[in-house]
């Protein structure tokens, strides 16, 4: 989450809506009561951002905080305007005024305001205020109108044209109005580029957006997710409604019945990778992690590991060593790449009667297997090989996205190849949830095959790591 901040006139503004909706005071429904997540998201919002992102799972009360709070702050604050619009359809935001706001506002016992339902014309009027809340069917409902606070639910599931045209006719409504919001809500969608909740959530991750988000770490995979008993606990701490406006029995129903995807998108706050490639690496984080010194003069220290990664066309093969220095961090030099396959064989004998270093590989890869067959055909030489299975690979690239998002590693600036192959790499979907290191599919000639190397060398170092950390060294 952004920066919360917590005052008497945005929580009382809050409870007043909550009192409008009927989950608070002397009117509220029964077992109707505030939430935590509720007053995070209002204080998240009094902050002031001028962007907001809100992501939370379903039945988590998420577009009931918002709009009390809109009508909160419409009734409180002298001709507040807010609209509200479902990025889905015009009709879902429509029903949801007439069967949910209107019904609750007309038992509420609330007094000194005006429910307009005409078709295309739903709102709420505060009549000492002047202020309003306005449900919009359509896009065209914001043009030519002022906002001060612009409500876009349901937004990760809109396309990317229809987000182009809503930011283009939404933003220019919040230029006149002092302190003017709108705030992109939603569940997890099915893809992320050009998804406007993800792409707002990435503007909150990085302190650019207020951000409120409720979800699992984007890096689990199948074998966290397979079971109920694997994920309850994670979803037990991820989703703030368990307990409160759903229980942990209903939730599993749900895990059992929907497709895995959908439920870790719904109940999860995961994002899916449908149509698209993302990027993996952040390049600022990863620059900051290079040194400008010569990696030529660089030999492994002590203990370190050893893998080698070919580009499933056979353009090229990477060699790559990984250890930890002294502080931690992860380290990748770059020993050789070679152009083809043909040169793969030699330089792998070449470093294994130099070091004497296992060589690990993707075993389920057939041209790093055809390199080993051919290495192993050489009887002058017998490398000993560590070959990875499926979920050891996708525990490597996980390892090292996360390595440089912590800003854990370090590396040769003049390495150009591996720079390359880190700005390179995208998401390439592996099974439900899995994934691995990919290239853009309209690239696939990129060679990320030095990131793949590292992934693989880093994880067998961190997971073959004796009791005592051995210092490195460097030659003169």
């Amino acid at each position: 989450m952004s920066e919360l901040v917590t005052t008497a006139e945005d929580r009382h503004e809050f409870l007043r809506g909550a009192t409008m909706l009927r989950f608070y005071g002397d009117r509220a429904m029964q077992n109707r009561e505030p939430k935590a997540q509720q007053l995070v998201v209002v204080d998240a919002l009094a902050a002031g951002a001028s962007r907001n992102a809100v992501l939370l799972p379903r039945r988590s009360a998420k577009s009931t905080t918002l709009i009390a709070t809109g009508l909160g702050r419409a009734e409180a604050r002298e001709d507040y305007r807010v609209g509200v619009l479902t990025m889905t359809t015009g009709k879902a935001g429509r029903s949801r005024f007439l069967k949910d706001v209107v019904p609750a506002l007309e038992r509420s016992g609330v007094e000194g305001y005006h429910v307009v339902r005409a078709a295309g014309q739903e709102r709420v009027l505060f009549e000492e205020s002047g202020g309003s809340v306005a449900w919009l069917s359509t896009i065209d409902d914001l043009r030519g109108e002022a906002f001060d606070l612009i409500v876009l639910d349901e937004a990760g599931e809109a396309d990317r044209q229809k987000v182009e045209d809503t930011l283009a006719a939404a933003l220019p409504t919040l230029d006149t109005r002092p302190g003017a919001q709108i705030v992109a809500a939603g569940t997890a969608g099915k893809y992320r580029g050009g998804n406007l909740l993800w792409d707002w959530l990435e503007l909150g991750r990085k302190g650019r957006a207020g951000i409120v988000e409720y979800a699992l770490p984007d890096d689990v995979q199948d074998e966290d997710v397979h079971t109920w008993e694997a994920i309850e606990a994670s979803i037990l701490a991820a989703h703030p409604g368990i307990g409160t406006l759903t229980t942990a029995e209903q939730v599993r129903g749900n895990y059992e019945t929907l497709p895995r995807e959908v439920f870790l998108r719904e109940y999860g706050g995961l994002f899916g990778d449908e149509g698209g490639a993302t990027a993996l690496f952040d390049p600022l984080k990863w620059a900051r992690g290079g040194t400008d010194d010569d990696p030529s003069v660089v030999t492994p220290p002590e203990r370190w590991s050893l893998a080698f990664a070919p580009h499933p066309d056979q353009l090229a093969v990477s060699i790559v060593a990984a250890w930890r220095d002294e502080d931690g961090r992860a380290v990748a030099l770059l020993l050789d790449r070679i152009q083809g396959i043909d040169g793969a064989a030699p330089a792998l004998a070449r470093l294994w009667r130099k070091y004497r270093v296992p060589v690990v590989y993707d075993g389920g890869n057939q041209v790093a297997q055809l390199i080993r067959e051919k290495v192993d055909g050489n009887r002058s030489v017998r490398v000993k090989f560590e070959p990875y299975r499926f979920p050891d690979v996708k525990r490597a690239a996980s390892l090292i996205v996360d390595e440089v998002d912590r800003e854990n590693v370090r590396h040769w600036s003049r390495q150009v190849e591996l720079n390359e192959a880190i700005h390179k790499a995208v998401r390439r979907k592996a099974g439900d949830r899995g994934w691995l290191l990919g290239r853009h599919p309209k690239q696939p000639d990129d060679d990320i095959t030095p990131a793949e190397a590292w992934a693989m060398a880093l994880l067998h170092y961190d997971t073959t790591k004796p009791k005592r950390r051995a210092r490195g060294r460097v030659a003169s």
